[in-house]
């Protein structure tokens, strides 16, 4: 039998309408709050607003369609040209098999990131080319050789993440796609070996900046909150 059409009321049409609304303006406050105090660092369009340090590759970072991206052959270390103390830093990445990058926080200009300052890995660890073949601080997430992410929130290659970088004076935390997989007090690192090979753990401020490592990666939506 054919079910019989009943058509809402236009008194109840009105008040489901009203109420969808509703949901939608507190659903979208939530996200305004959620940023707020967030400024864009990359506007879509070129890198104003970003140097090079001392390692650029073939053409450097390009822009197309509102990404920031480098591939096997070009790339480098590409820096915010101002610098930053405490911050949250957020971006979304997207990786092929086995691709490589990095984040430096309170970086030099000079001198690689990774020990003049810290390198957050960017890294499709699941991909072919590591396969047991990676120390635990190198890892998507960690800060690189110092401190060991925790695994299991990175999605697969091809597939856009969103992570955020927390600088808070000795304090850094790594989220990613929601998931806290980093959150180390740098004091606690007492290692002289680890301490002399990564002089820059102690830096207060410094640039952020993508260091390529010849491989295809994408970012877009980057954006900072400055912390006092």
């Amino acid at each position: 039998m054919t079910a019989m059409f009943r058509p809402i009321r236009p008194g109840l049409f009105f008040i489901w309408l009203f109420a969808a609304a509703a949901f939608v303006v507190a659903d979208d406050k939530s996200a305004v709050a959620d940023e707020e105090g967030f400024v864009k660092l990359f506007n879509g369009k070129d890198t104003t607003g970003w140097v090079y340090g001392e390692r650029q590759a073939g053409k450097g970072y390009q822009v197309e369609d509102g990404v920031l991206f480098c591939t096997d052959n070009d790339g480098g270390n590409l820096f915010t040209e101002k610098e930053y103390a405490d911050f949250a830093f957020r971006f979304e990445f997207k990786l092929e098999d086995s691709g490589n990058n990095g984040v430096g926080i309170r970086s030099p200009l000079k001198g690689d990131p990774a020990y003049v300052a810290m390198e957050i890995q960017i890294l499709d660890d699941n991909g072919k080319q590591w396969n047991n073949k990676l120390r635990p601080a190198q890892y998507h997430g960690s800060i690189y050789d110092v401190v060991p992410a925790k695994r299991g929130a990175l999605k697969p290659a091809g597939e856009w993440n969103s992570e955020e970088i927390i600088a808070k004076g000795r304090q850094i935390t790594v989220k990613l796609n929601g998931q806290t997989i980093v959150d180390a007090n740098l004091d606690d690192i007492k290692d002289e070996a680890v301490l002399k090979k990564h002089p820059g753990l102690k830096n207060t401020s410094g640039h952020i900046g993508f260091l390529g490592h010849g491989s295809h990666v994408e970012f877009r939506n980057i954006r900072i909150k400055e912390l006092k």
